[in-house]
């Protein structure tokens, strides 16, 4: 009996870690929309000149850098611009948003696709 019983409970935690893992992955997903991250990073975090790309970074790397900002810590001044970004984070937000960076996956739904349209402009 007792045989039988441990593959099934380690199949139930092997499934309920993933859910974890997901859940993280999908609020941290909200939390970079909404928060604006993707106005300076892009909509699939992949940087720009000025802005540096976060997609599948480290996680380690990620999270330091986020809490150093909350805590209005950077190495240089144009990295300053996140600590008002940062300092409403709590220690749960940085941990779902470093999740949804460290696994990122390019949306192809469109939901986050900026219109040609967004002025108003008639083409």
């Amino acid at each position: 009996m007792k045989v039988i019983l441990l593959p099934i409970l380690l199949m139930i935690l092997g499934v309920n870690l993933l859910a974890q893992k997901n859940n993280s992955y999908e609020k941290g997903r909200t939390l970079y929309y909404e928060n604006g991250c993707a106005n300076c990073h892009g909509t699939n975090a992949e940087g720009s000149g000025y802005y540096p790309k976060l997609a599948n970074k480290k996680k380690n790397f990620l999270t330091k850098k986020l809490n150093n900002f909350k805590n209005g810590i950077a190495t240089t001044q144009k990295q300053e611009i996140m600590f008002t970004f940062a300092k409403s984070l709590s220690k749960e937000d940085i941990k779902n948003i470093v999740s949804f960076l460290v696994h990122f996956k390019k949306d192809d739904s469109g939901q986050y696709d900026v219109q040609e349209d967004l002025l108003g402009v008639d083409f």
